[in-house]
């Protein structure tokens, strides 16, 4: 049958070819793989425990039948999390060898170039730019392409030549795409995104989200080879890539609403697509092997969502992919090289009791939101399932989480209720409490946090910011060593290093300030440096914990991309740290005022207040130099507002970095190195 997306996709491709068959220096695989699908095929998804797939239909359709009579009820819902992981059958051949590395013992990038900032050593995190120091791959939202720019860098004679910057491919890629993402490793670049098929209607079980995967072969760029593509279901949420092995995670939901009235297929949307330069594959969906629970209480409520997990080779493409799946949403992911932990947050209305067959933390739980934790053991591909438990209050991002060399899970929820505050839970192997610290500095917002060896950095904030320093050595007693009470609030903290008994710790920061109603909001962009003394205590038995040095940028809403998206933060191994930044000011221009009078004219009070009005001053980016001799100096800035001002969209969208002693910026627009002599190779992407 043809593709329910092919014309689509062909019109994609037509469009895009159209606008740059001109250039030669664009590779048009990847639209050309697009436009010769001619059949709906599948990889070898496989499940456990269904009698066929009419079975699965059946009982979802009449679930969703009953769907609008039923109410919440955590016990039943939570059942199907526990009863419904779909199991690949293949089992890799060689057995993984424990070679665990903790981030905390890497200071700063230790490589010539800077690479993305990832939370977990050798775990690498995707981002829209990569480089393996000759060339760097872009993905540029204005023209649609991955732009490959060769580097300035040669290693071999240890020298930078500006002549060699230059645009040197484009791989033209279809438009309206959402969460494109890059990798790249051992001469494969891997691209990875998310779109929406028109062909979706009201007779599909799912909608019509898929996502896709594209891997080159990029050892020679004028010949690039497109060595495997995967048409993935549904949405593309996460991916990491440990040593060759890369893991998709892409989720969808039911559609409900229309589904009840029609005949559907759930084989459809349980597809995927792997083709390659010689050969594709078709295979039927085989749902003998689906295992699910659903409660049969119909005042239960449930609204089920899957997540796969599609764990494949990027260097041998002849290789299967491995399909791990469960029945639960996904909301953020940790991952280690021994484990990967699928969690999202839920809500509940009504308190419950902890079901006999679930992981608890607690035997009762308040009616509000909780969070959820599954746990897979990594063996290269595989991913085997072994246990899920459950955490009160709800996760804020992927660095509230870290597991330990030991394999202990350490995460940090935050109460909702009339008073904040923050929790932190320790849990062995087998997800079972082994220690908690909780109500951590209640009234205050949980805003960033950072695990480096047995301790965990910790900061909240209401009107003043406590920088908090916990021992988790003691996994079954975690204990708050001290904290510092300071203004504004950071959202990211990096270790900057270790010297002896002080600990070294650089915080990225908002600075804050009242506005007009007396409410706190975002200023200045502030860079902070702490000490840790843990030698150093006072005559309560405390650490000493101090500010020596804090570096502010400009005024109310200047920002950098950083503050939301740690992957950008740069720093190189003598401690610069290179940010990009977008700086405003605000200035007085003129004063309202009202003017009492009294019965014969004569003023008798005058209030002002002044009209201010805010300008971009500043887009571009700063590098700073940052050690405990020197503090923080800014030691280079360059604006790039002259450039982007007539494009405003593009004014926040920049990625920073190094090689050897040359800086660069990424921007939509045009790319940009500049050189120790201040010269600047400035490429324009659309000319």
């Amino acid at each position: 049958m043809k593709k329910p997306l092919l014309s689509l996709l062909l019109w994609w491709a037509a469009l895009s070819l159209s606008v740059c068959s001109a250039q030669s220096i664009i590779d048009v695989q990847l639209l050309d793989q697009i436009n010769s699908w001619a059949e709906q095929s599948a990889s070898s998804l496989k499940f456990t425990q269904a009698k066929s797939c009419e079975t699965i239909q059946e009982m979802l359709k009449k679930y969703a039948k009953e769907q609008p009579r039923r109410m919440y009820d955590l016990n039943g819902w939570l059942m199907l999390y526990k009863s419904s992981v779909i199991k690949s059958m293949a089992v890799e051949e060689a057995v993984m060898e424990d070679d665990s590395f903790d981030f905390d013992t890497i200071d700063s990038s230790s490589t010539d170039y800077s690479t993305t900032n990832i939370q977990k050593a050798w775990v690498d995190e995707p981002e829209i730019i990569k480089t393996d120091w000759k060339y760097f791959y872009y993905y540029n939202s204005k023209t649609d392409k991955i732009s490959i720019v060769q580097s300035p860098l040669d290693l071999d004679s240890a020298k930078l030549d500006p002549n060699k910057v230059k645009i040197v491919k484009e791989i033209a890629i279809p438009q309206w795409l959402s969460n494109v993402e890059l990798f790249i490793q051992n001469e494969r670049l891997t691209l990875i995104w998310s779109y929406w098929s028109s062909s979706w209607n009201t007779e599909d079980l799912f909608n019509g989200s898929r996502t896709i995967l594209a891997i080159y072969d990029v050892s020679d760029i004028d010949n690039l080879k497109l060595v495997k593509f995967e048409n993935l279901p549904w949405t593309y949420q996460h991916s990491r890539l440990i040593d060759n092995q890369l893991y998709v995670i892409t989720q969808q939901s039911l559609n409900w609403y229309y589904w009840p009235k029609y005949n559907v297929n759930i084989t459809k949307w349980l597809s995927s697509v792997e083709v390659t330069d010689k050969w594709a594959e078709v295979k039927k969906v085989d749902c003998s092997n689906i295992s699910y629970v659903l409660p049969e209480d119909k005042e239960l409520k449930l609204n089920p969502v899957f997540t796969i997990v599609t764990s494949l080779n990027i260097k041998d493409a002849s290789k299967s992919p491995e399909v791990t799946a469960l029945l639960s949403p996904t909301w953020e992911i940790h991952m280690s090289q021994d484990s990967l932990y699928l969690v999202s947050n839920f809500y509940t209305p009504a308190s419950w009791r902890c079901p006999r067959w679930l992981v608890c933390v607690g035997s009762y739980y308040w009616g509000t939101t909780q969070t959820l934790i599954h746990k897979f053991k990594r063996n290269w591909l595989v991913l085997k399932y072994e246990n899920t438990a459950a955490v009160p209050w709800s996760l804020l991002t992927q660095y509230s989480m870290d597991e330990d060399a030991q394999g202990n899970f350490r995460i940090l929820t935050e109460t909702w209720n009339n008073d904040q505050a923050t929790n932190l839970y320790v849990l062995d192997k087998n997800l079972t409490l082994a220690g908690k610290l909780e109500n951590i500095e209640p009234g205050e917002d949980f805003k960033s946090s950072r695990y480096i060896w047995d301790k965990l950095y910790l900061v909240t904030f209401q009107q003043i910011d406590p920088l908090f320093v916990i021992d988790i050595k003691d996994i079954k007693n975690p204990k708050i060593l001290w904290e510092l009470k300071i203004p504004w609030y950071s959202t990211y903290l990096h270790p900057l290093k270790t010297d002896w008994s002080k600990q070294y710790i650089l915080g990225l920061w908002y600075s804050t300030a009242d506005n007009w109603y007396w409410w706190v909001v975002n200023s200045w962009v502030k860079l902070s440096l702490f000490e840790i003394d843990y030698w150093k205590k006072d005559a309560n038995d405390k650490i000493s914990i101090k500010e020596i040095d804090s570096l502010t940028q400009w005024w109310r809403s200047s920002s950098s991309e950083a503050l939301n998206n740690p992957r950008l933060f740069v720093m190189d191994k003598n401690f610069n740290v290179t940010l990009p930044l977008n700086l405003t000011e605000w200035k007085t221009e003129w004063q309202n005022c009202s003017i009492s009078y009294d019965a014969n004219g004569k003023e008798t009070s005058k209030n002002c207040y002044p009209i201010t009005k805010q300008s971009q001053n500043f887009v571009g980016l700063k590098t700073f130099n940052v050690t405990p001799e020197n503090w923080i100096k800014e030691t280079f800035a360059k604006n790039y507002l002259d450039e982007v001002k007539t494009n405003s969209r593009y004014l926040s969208n920049q990625r920073v970095g190094f090689v050897w002693d040359a800086l660069y910026t990424f921007n939509p627009l045009f790319v940009d190195f500049i050189f120790p002599n201040n010269t600047s190779k400035l490429v324009h992407f659309d000319k």
